[in-house]
């Protein structure tokens, strides 16, 4: 496989989720798991020690809050060795038009210095939102690609269509596919 330089990260949530009801597997993650069989590499899931209410309105409170006050939360899985990693996937829901803060904790803890992110973010309406060029502004040494936004909706209701957007989007970035 062609793509032994890359890793998939991926920010997820369960629970209540807008306009999808409750789910057991979050967006993020059915995203990545289509993604690794793809590309035959492996995911790193990013999650925080004390993890995110059930409830979709107080999820969205502490997120609010973690982006308001800049916060680094901490992450509950040791960090993935990026030895040899050159291409980053890193799929994220898109929490008040920027990255999930867990997110910027796993990018500050690694090295970005010539490193290729490909962002791909879930939503319901606002796509990618500022997060691509928040990537670029906080991680000047990496390379952001174009991205991917991808609707939970089309995620939970639509798998079909999700792994033909995901697979276009990376063929379209030069990834050797399956």
């Amino acid at each position: 496989m062609g793509n032994a330089d890359t890793l998939i990260a991926c920010f997820s949530r369960s629970g209540e989720n807008y306009r999808v009801g409750t789910i057991e597997k979050g967006n993020g993650m059915i995203i990545a798991e289509e993604a690794a069989r793809l590309l035959g590499a492996p995911v790193y899931g990013i999650a925080t020690v004390e993890g995110y209410p059930e409830d979709y309105e107080e999820c969205n409170r502490a997120a609010r809050k973690e982006r308001e006050e800049n916060a680094r939360p901490a992450l509950r899985f040791p960090l993935p060795d990026m030895a040899g990693i050159s291409r980053l996937v890193l799929i994220y829901p898109n929490w008040w038009g920027d990255l999930p803060m867990a997110v910027y904790t796993m990018l500050d803890s690694i090295s970005t210095k010539g490193l290729c992110i490909y962002p791909i973010c879930t939503h319901e309406w606002n796509g990618l939102g500022m997060t691509d060029r928040m990537l670029g502004q906080a991680y000047p040494e990496a390379s952001v690609m174009k991205g991917l936004a991808i609707r939970g909706t089309v995620v939970q209701d639509s798998r079909q269509e999700m792994a033909e957007a995901l697979h276009r989007y990376l063929a379209e970035s030069g990834f050797s596919l399956d």
